[in-house]
């Protein structure tokens, strides 16, 4: 169990905030931040993921070649951060401490209302029927060693490849992580992945009420604390963002609605009223790969709202330029999309 958390530390900890230090090293405004780090860093994580998977799906590698080069390549990049960046860590994290210090009285509001949100996951449990599909799916290829293979319903192997399910292998990396942590993937979806993920979502809050409100931390605060009673009061229907952030948050649709569009909204922020840097278009195009990693949803959706921003900022700005931008950084989106409408 203590190997295990440790291992889970180093991949869902250390590693995103080493390979966050990469694109941070090439911006201004947030570099030290230590919340940015670990969002771009899950971008990084999901969209390297998507990168590799795809073709190995197609090829019919195992699961085993999958970890070995996606945790080598993950090892590696976070080495050369670590080589290049390890002079500005203490400077971050001493940044870090003097931020809690200038805490309000919303900021600790909100730091409550997490922790109570994290008591309810490890108290309780909810059980949804996608995890018949998607826990289902992790377990199996973790057992098989093989990557959309076996049916998770029946055990048998598959004719052909499930086109819905095909393009976003979030199963696997679910499955992936558990092999490299040695954690059982019910367990790292129910307990780790919930957690963890909750905690992702609030930082990238966070980071969009800081960028509208010109970084003032008490107005950031009220953001987060609102943010947060909409979330607590969103169980009218299953269906909203909300709900899906207090209890499901290990499945890939729910990490695409509580993290990644936000993600979007914030670099859309950065990009397009902040002036941003090309690091920040890097991250967005990588951040389109995340989104169609996490959900088949997140190939429309994604290419949707970044395109609904680069048109509305476009016209506003008169820069073709940023529209030429956006529709670049929408190609992962449509490249999925076409190889859905070919093997659908």
């Amino acid at each position: 169990m203590i190997k295990s958390l440790a291992l889970i530390a180093v991949f869902l900890g250390v590693i995103p905030f080493l390979l966050g230090l990469l694109y941070s090293g090439f911006i201004k405004e947030e570099k030290d931040n230590i919340l940015l780090h670990m969002a771009a860093g899950y971008v990084i994580l999901f969209g390297l993921f998507e990168i590799l998977a795809l073709p190995m799906i197609w090829t019919g590698q195992s699961l085993s070649v999958l970890a070995l080069l996606y945790g080598g390549i993950l090892i590696f990049a976070s080495a050369v951060s670590l080589l290049l960046h390890f002079r500005r860590i203490p400077g971050i994290f001493l940044g870090t401490a003097c931020a809690v210090k200038r805490f309000t009285l919303c900021i600790y509001a909100q730091l409550l209302l997490i922790v109570m949100q994290i008591f309810v996951y490890l108290r309780y449990q909810y059980t949804n029927a996608d995890d018949s599909f998607f826990v289902a799916s992790a377990a199996t290829s973790l057992a098989t060693d093989t990557i959309f293979a076996v049916n998770p319903y029946t055990g048998a192997e598959y004719a052909s490849l499930p086109s819905r399910y095909v393009l976003s292998p979030f199963h696997a990396f679910t499955a992936v992580i558990g092999k490299m942590t040695d954690t059982h993937p019910a367990i790292l979806s129910h307990m780790v992945f919930m957690i963890v993920f909750l905690v992702l979502s609030y930082a990238v809050y966070t980071l969009l009420g800081r960028a509208f409100f010109a970084y003032d931390m008490e107005r950031t605060g009220y953001f987060l604390v609102i943010l947060s009673g909409l979330h607590l009061f969103s169980a009218y229907s299953e269906r909203t963002s909300g709900l899906f952030l207090l209890i499901r948050l290990w499945q890939g649709k729910a990490i695409l609605a509580g993290i990644l569009l936000p993600m979007i909204l914030y670099l859309g922020v950065r990009i397009f009223l902040l002036e941003g840097s090309r690091a920040d278009w890097v991250l967005l195009f990588v951040l389109m790969w995340a989104c169609c990693m996490v959900s088949s949803m997140g190939i429309m959706l994604g290419a949707v709202m970044l395109g609904i921003l680069g048109i509305l900022f476009a016209f506003r700005k008169r820069s073709l330029r940023l529209l030429f931008g956006a529709a670049a950084c929408c190609f992962p989106n449509l490249l999925c999309a076409g190889i859905y409408l070919v093997i659908r």
